[in-house]
């Protein structure tokens, strides 16, 4: 834990004064300074979780497994439970943990957007909030139908703040943030949204950050960002449902689909009530 807090001050207090705060490249996309501090802002969220989930997650029930590992990385908790969902007796809470985890990637998205895009949050609460309800009300039903069980020893997600992990999404960052400003240019809405829906396959906060960036920059109108960021959490929600089939098998995925359908429709529906308004 002392490690992980020592690395995020790297990253937070060496690194990031010393980079140019110059926008770079066609159209001026790319900003050093800007790029990495989306670095600092995703490792301190991650962290924060990582260190929560270190100090309390063996102690507590599902709920705060979800929570917690859902900060510190919603997909290495869903790889993790998914192996657990394999064992009948402990099917339901898998679910459970695996469902709040990736319902908590919205509440990481409000705040990003609070921080990086405060303007945008008039226009993209109201769909984040319809999918966080519609979620929330699923699993909570699933969690009360659940038999008196004891949380399971989870195997921790790798640190959130190593160079190599924040290096890694700051190049990931960087190539999206690229990407999506060339094709808004060349290739219109519909461009963007077919580079939410790949890259959102394996990263969310990548393809949100670009957006929110883009936004700020006045290259993206809110109906624009609102809708690339609900396209790339839907393809990753979709993903993730993929592998907890793989992994955790048939019926971990027919438990999970109820609570991540729910949260699918409660975004869409909001998101299609503003193109119909």
């Amino acid at each position: 834990d002392v490690q992980s807090i020592l690395q995020f001050a790297v990253l937070s207090f060496i690194i990031l004064p010393i980079l140019p705060d110059l926008d770079y490249g066609p159209n001026e996309p790319l900003n050093p300074y800007q790029t990495w501090l989306m670095v600092v802002l995703i490792s301190g969220l991650s962290l924060a979780g990582y260190v929560a989930l270190r100090w309390f997650g063996q102690r507590h029930g599902a709920p705060l497994l979800g929570v917690f590992g859902g900060l510190a990385s919603s997909t290495a908790t869903t790889l993790v439970y998914a192996r657990y969902g394999r064992d009948n007796a402990m099917l339901k809470l898998a679910a459970v943990v695996i469902l709040i985890a990736n319902l908590v990637v919205l509440g990481r998205l409000s705040v990003v957007s609070g921080v990086v895009a405060a303007g945008l949050l008039p226009s993209l609460l109201p769909v984040l909030a319809g999918g966080f309800v519609l979620g929330g009300v699923a699993i909570f039903w699933m969690w009360r139908s659940m038999s008196a069980a004891e949380a399971l020893p989870i195997q921790q997600p790798g640190n959130p703040t190593e160079i190599r992990t924040a290096l890694g999404f700051g190049l990931l960052y960087a190539l999206v943030l690229f990407a999506a400003a060339w094709l808004s240019n060349f290739a219109g809405s519909g461009g963007l949204y077919l580079l939410a829906l790949v890259s959102g396959l394996t990263d969310v906060d990548a393809i949100a950050l670009s957006c929110l960036r883009l936004f700020e920059q006045g290259k993206l109108a809110p109906e624009q960002a609102v809708t690339t960021s609900v396209i790339a959490y839907l393809s990753n929600l979709l993903f993730k449902l993929g592998v907890v089939f793989v992994i955790g098998g048939r019926a971990l995925a027919r438990s999970c689909t109820p609570g991540m359908g729910a949260a699918a429709i409660g975004l869409i529906i909001p998101l299609a009530l503003r193109y119909w308004i």
